[in-house]
C-alpha cells in the first residue's frame, strides 16, 4: 500500500478531482467500490430496525416499549448514518474494508451532536412548512459529513466546499431532490400495498442503497476541494 497526498491549493484549477462529467453516474462506481461495507450497514440497520418493531410492536406515547423503541433505533440509525459517512469519504479516493469503517468511528459523539442539530433544525423548518425543512437540508448537506470527517467546525466546512464546487453541488442537489420526492412517493406505495415487516424491512434496504448513493455522490464532491481533499491511499 502507498500514500499520496492530494495537494491542497489555492488555485482553481489544481483542485482535486475525482469525478468525470457526472457525480452521481460516478457515485454507482463508488458503491460498488464499497459494497461489503455499505452492504453490511445497510442490511444491520434494516434487519434492527424491522426487528425492533416485530418484538414490541410500540404505540406511540409515554410508555416504555415505544420510549425504549425509539431510543434503541435512534442510536442505530445514527450509528449507521456515520458508518455510511465513513464509507463514502473512504471509497470517493480509494477503497476501504469493514474493518477499517469500524475501526474509523472514534468521533462518534461530535458526529452524533452535528446530526442531530441537523435532525432538530429539519423538524423545526418541518413544522414551519416542507420547504423550510428541504432548504435546511440543502444548505447544509455537508454537515454531517465533515463531522465524519472529524472537522472541528463542520458548518464552516460545508460553505466552504458549496463554494468551492457551488455549480456542480447545486446540479447535483436539483437531480437527486426529484429523485427523492419519487423515492417517498414509492414508499407510501410500499407502505399501503405491501405493509408489515416485509414492507418495512424492503423501505429500510431501499433508503439506505439511496443513502450510500447520493452520500457517495457528496463525498466525491467533498474530496474534490481544497477543505475536503486529504491523503489518498491506493491500494
Amino acid at each position: 500500500m502507498t500514500t499520496t497526498e492530494a495537494t491542497p491549493t489555492t488555485s482553481a484549477d489544481t483542485k482535486p478531482l475525482f469525478y468525470r462529467y457526472s457525480v452521481l453516474i460516478t457515485a454507482i462506481g463508488r458503491f460498488f467500490r464499497g459494497f461489503v461495507p455499505f452492504a453490511a450497514v445497510i442490511v444491520f440497520n434494516a434487519i434492527v430496525q424491522m426487528v425492533l418493531v416485530w418484538i414490541f410492536d410500540p404505540l406511540p406515547g409515554w410508555n416504555f416499549s415505544f420510549i425504549f423503541t425509539t431510543i434503541i433505533s435512534f442510536v442505530v440509525l445514527l450509528w449507521a448514518f456515520q458508518a455510511l459517512n465513513i464509507t463514502a469519504l473512504a471509497v470517493a479516493t480509494g477503497k476501504t474494508s469493514l474493518g477499517e469503517v469500524a475501526r474509523s468511528g472514534n468521533n462518534w459523539l461530535a458526529f452524533s451532536l452535528w446530526s442531530v442539530l441537523m435532525y432538530v433544525l429539519v423538524v423545526i423548518g418541518t413544522f414551519i412548512d416542507v420547504w423550510v425543512a428541504l432548504a435546511v437540508l440543502a444548505v447544509l448537506p455537508f454537515v454531517p459529513m465533515a463531522a465524519a470527517d472529524g472537522q472541528r467546525n463542520p458548518i464552516v466546512t460545508n460553505f466552504k466546499v458549496i463554494g468551492e464546487r457551488w455549480l456542480r453541488y447545486v446540479i447535483t442537489a436539483i437531480i437527486l431532490g426529484a429523485l427523492l420526492v419519487f423515492s417517498t412517493l414509492m414508499s407510501a406505495v410500499n407502505g399501503f400495498f405491501i405493509g408489515g415487516n416485509l414492507g418495512s424491512i424492503i423501505v429500510w434496504l431501499f433508503w439506505g442503497v439511496t443513502a450510500a448513493w447520493y452520500l457517495s455522490a457528496l463525498a466525491l464532491i467533498y474530496r474534490s476541494t481544497n477543505t475536503g481533499a486529504q491523503a489518498v491511499e491506493v491500494k
